[in-house]
C-alpha cells in the first residue's frame, strides 16, 4: 500500500470513530449539524481512498461519481448505488439550510459508518 493510500485510509478510519461518536449522542440540532459536517469530512476522506486505490490499480478517475463506479468494479465497494446516494446527499449540503434538506442528509448520515466500515475492511 503506498504512502498516500495508507494515509487517506487512516484519516478515513479516524473521521469515521468521530461519525460514529456524534451519532452516539443524543439527537439535537447541534448534534444533527455536527453529524453533518463529519458526514461530509468522511465522505470526502472516502471517494479520495477509492480514487487512490483505483491509480494505485492503474485505473484513472477524477470525480467522485467515476471513483465510486471504479471502485465497485475493483470490488472495493460492494453497493455501488448506496455510495452515489451518498455523494447525493453530500451534494445537497450546499443547501443545509432547508430543513428537510437536513433531516434527509441527517438519516444518511448515520449509515454511512456500516459502509466505510466494509471499505476499510477491504483494504486491510
Amino acid at each position: 500500500m503506498n504512502n498516500k493510500l495508507h494515509s487517506l485510509k487512516e484519516n478515513l478510519s479516524k473521521a469515521n470513530k468521530r461519525l460514529k461518536e456524534v451519532l452516539a449522542m443524543e439527537e439535537t440540532q447541534v448534534n444533527q449539524d455536527a453529524t453533518i459536517q463529519r458526514f461530509e469530512f468522511c465522505f470526502e476522506l472516502a471517494w479520495k481512498l477509492m480514487k487512490e486505490y483505483a491509480k494505485d490499480q492503474g485505473v484513472v478517475c477524477n470525480s467522485p461519481k467515476n471513483c465510486i463506479r471504479e471502485a465497485g468494479v475493483l470490488e472495493l465497494v460492494d453497493d455501488v448505488e448506496k455510495w452515489l446516494v451518498f455523494l447525493e446527499a453530500r451534494n445537497s449540503t450546499a443547501h443545509i439550510y432547508d430543513a428537510s434538506m437536513a433531516k434527509t442528509v441527517f438519516k444518511e448520515a448515520k449509515s454511512l459508518p456500516e459502509y466505510t466500515d466494509k471499505l476499510l475492511a477491504k483494504l486491510s
